[in-house]
């Protein structure tokens, strides 16, 4: 059973949880979205929406059931409703090629193709299940010309790809100290973090998809049988070295006597339980036979740890020989660059003159702004531009008094005319007289008023 039966078995009739696709026990919706697609130019909007739901719905199932490739007989089979199947999903896929949302396995596999091509005839199709060979058996007739029908084409969605190696790339994190994975580790370790079954096909064509963008590279293991060994890298990836074989080697073996260590302390209490068994039975000759035993296996424990100890300090080792290449290796292309720095003229001589020069441009330029921030000397001092402004203002005040009129000629020049009016009846009031006989007299009371 492949992968969009499971989906499909598990879920119901649906090919997606209920929350992931409310539409589908919509009838009249439904009905409208399994039919083939009318003309565009007819309704834009129409044909837009319904491309949407498919593009929407293709993808969410193969992320749902962590696949990235497919066909049409598949998408038929996985969206089947009611013994109706989709008759629009043509259009939906010549549409999804035209965006470039996905591409042909066979062009997939088309450039670069060798190392894959070889790989695949001459491992996986002698060594996996018949669904892998089946895949790769079609891949092979593409190659050999032989023609199939339009629904069977696989293809492969780039972007549920890019995410599946995103999640392979994550390896590297959280494995800092491997160099080299199996592939079965890699599968091993993306049903771990996606908590969802993925088949050997995915993880393969995903590894061939980080392969192309130089992210992976490939090499066989040297062992009889061995797996195909995957190096990884986030950054762009070199050849697998002897190098990294060898510690990819040394750190299987840690992981193996590490496994058996553990295994033999599960039977080292299971001896010592059988032990207190027989004791409490007072079978006291079984319980010293299950101590020799627990006593071998003791030391067979021993060695085994011993054994893993040394294993460690070699792989310590060797690592920090790698290191220590690598510094080294960067202290020489340091040491070239100063050298060649060197040759251009770059003398401990020519430094101390230019530092001279530079030293004494810098005194020079001190003057310069020196000179410039003092103030300009004027023709006038400020001493004397300040007596100046001291005699304008005395004369000023001198004006000012000077127009104050004398008092006592404008009183009387008034009377006179009061005098002259020949009005005999008009008499100056009393109070008019002692008004105008109050008026200062001279300009020091006109000034204290």
């Amino acid at each position: 059973m492949n992968d969009s039966k499971m989906a499909n078995n598990s879920i119901g009739n649906s090919p997606l949880p209920p929350d992931k696709l409310p539409e589908w026990n919509q009838e009249e919706r439904m009905g409208a979205l399994f039919s083939p697609f009318r003309s565009k130019s007819v309704n834009p909007q129409d044909w837009i929406s319904k491309y949407k739901f498919w593009n929407n719905l293709i993808y969410e199932w193969l992320k749902h059931t962590m696949q990235c490739s497919f066909s049409i007989v598949e998408l038929n089979q996985a969206f089947k409703r009611k013994g109706c199947t989709p008759l629009c999903l043509v259009t939906v896929i010549e549409e999804l090629k035209r965006n470039n949302k996905i591409i042909e396995e066979t062009d997939f596999l088309k450039e670069p193709c060798e190392t894959w091509l070889a790989w695949s005839v001459d491992v996986l199709l002698k060594k996996f299940s018949s669904p892998i060979s089946w895949m790769f058996f079609n891949m092979k007739n593409y190659i050999v010309g032989q023609k199939t029908n339009d629904i069977e084409v696989r293809y492969v969605h780039l972007q549920i790809v890019q995410e599946l190696g995103d999640i392979i790339l994550s390896i590297t994190e959280v494995k800092k100290d491997n160099v080299l994975f199996s592939i079965s580790e890699i599968e091993d370790y993306c049903r771990d973090k996606t908590e969802k079954q993925i088949s050997n096909s995915t993880v393969r064509l995903t590894l061939e998809w980080l392969r192309q963008k130089k992210k992976v590279v490939f090499k066989k293991n040297s062992n009889p049988n061995g797996e195909l060994l995957v190096k990884i890298s986030a950054q762009k990836v070199n050849e697998i070295t002897e190098i990294d074989e060898g510690i990819y080697k040394l750190i299987e073996q840690e992981n193996k006597l590490s496994k058996e260590i553990e295994i033999m302390e599960k039977e080292k209490l299971n001896i010592i339980n059988e032990a207190k068994l027989y004791l409490g039975k007072e079978l006291r000759q079984m319980a010293k036979t299950q101590l020799r035993k627990k006593m071998d296996l003791e030391k067979s424990i021993e060695k085994r740890a011993q054994a893993l100890t040394n294993l460690r300090v070699l792989i310590t080792n060797i690592k920090d020989a790698h290191y220590n290449s690598a510094v080294l290796s960067a202290y020489k292309t340091g040491s070239d660059v100063l050298k060649k720095i060197r040759q251009n003229g770059l003398t401990e001589y020519d430094v101390g003159d230019i530092m001279d020069d530079i030293n004494e441009v810098l005194e020079e330029n001190k003057d310069i702004n020196s000179v410039l921030s003092e103030s300009l000397n004027n023709t006038n001092s400020d001493a004397e531009l300040e007596k100046e402004l001291a005699e304008l203002l005395e004369e000023d005040n001198e004006d000012v008094f000077t127009a104050v009129p004398d008092s006592n000629s404008e009183i009387e020049k008034l009377k006179q005319r009061l005098q002259d009016l020949n009005m005999q009846d008009l008499v100056l009031p009393e109070e008019s007289v002692t008004a105008l006989s109050s008026v200062p007299s001279n300009k020091k009371a006109l000034k204290d008023t």
